[in-house]
């Protein structure tokens, strides 16, 4: 496994981000995990925060999107960012790309259509990339508590394989940072027994939940060898100067994370 850490951290245009370098050398996938530096909104948004839905000034996202598509060389307008619904609905994009259903109420995107820039906004959740090398495929999954607890990475992985004839042997799949282990404590109502191998009971029905190693393992089991993951391994409570933590902060902004394919 590829694992990730500050040391890894690159900067454009005073935004900082992280990219997998094994994809930059196809040469046909644009992609990055921002963090929460080199943007315009101010506290508790500060700055880069890409989410018009939690309290930020719209004319500040705006700004943000903007100076983003700019840093990254694509039009604002391509960047497709969803109604993020903590489910397992999966927003299916072939080419060519007409219109775009409305409410975009999905948890995940998957596209062969070039130009178009799948995008996940975090502040705790993982947002998961995948990229076919053969097929030219590419998607973007949002996996929470509840997307995790419904298997929204598998689900994924098998609409890729359905709709586009995708192998599990041609996939690399990229992890952004979360919170971890150490810091994201959940209760007995919520908690899933199979998770029970990653978890520590903490009594009283607490459980400490490690979500990025349950995701990693139900990959694993369908086919996905180590060697075709790449994990930012950074705890986004824990590194709450580096990233917008909702279990940290409560009012907060949300990270993006995305991914295209060049023409």
């Amino acid at each position: 496994m590829n694992i990730l850490n500050r040391s890894d951290l690159k900067t454009r245009n005073c935004l900082s981000y992280f990219e997998i370098p094994e994809w930059t050398q196809l040469g046909w996938v644009q992609h990055a995990f921002l963090t929460r530096q080199g943007g315009v909104s101010l506290p508790p948004y500060a700055s880069l925060n890409l989410s018009d839905k939690n309290g930020d000034p719209k004319a500040w996202v705006a700004k943000n999107k903007n100076l983003t598509a700019t840093t990254f060389g694509f039009d604002p307008k391509s960047l497709i960012l969803l109604d993020q619904i903590q489910q397992d609905q999966i927003l299916l994009l072939k080419s060519p790309i007409v219109t775009l259903p409305s409410p975009l109420e999905f948890d995940a995107l998957i596209t062969n259509a070039p130009n178009r820039f799948l995008g996940i906004l975090t502040a705790d959740c993982i947002p998961i990339l995948v990229v076919d090398q053969k097929k030219k495929v590419i998607a973007a999954i949002h996996a929470g508590r509840r997307g995790t607890a419904l298997h929204i990475t598998l689900k994924v992985l098998k609409k890729m394989k359905d709709e586009f004839g995708c192998s599990s042997n041609n996939l690399l799949i990229a992890m952004g940072s979360s919170i971890s282990s150490c810091c994201y404590e959940i209760d007995e109502r919520v908690f899933q027994r199979e998770w029970e191998p990653f978890s520590t009971s903490r009594g009283a029905g607490k459980w400490m939940v490690d979500l990025a190693q349950i995701n990693i393992d139900q990959m694993k089991r369908k086919e996905i060898k180590e060697e075709q993951i790449s994990w930012i391994n950074l705890c986004t409570h824990c590194h709450h100067d580096l990233f917008f933590s909702y279990r940290k902060e409560g009012q907060t902004g949300r990270q993006l994370s995305f991914i295209g394919i060049l023409e």
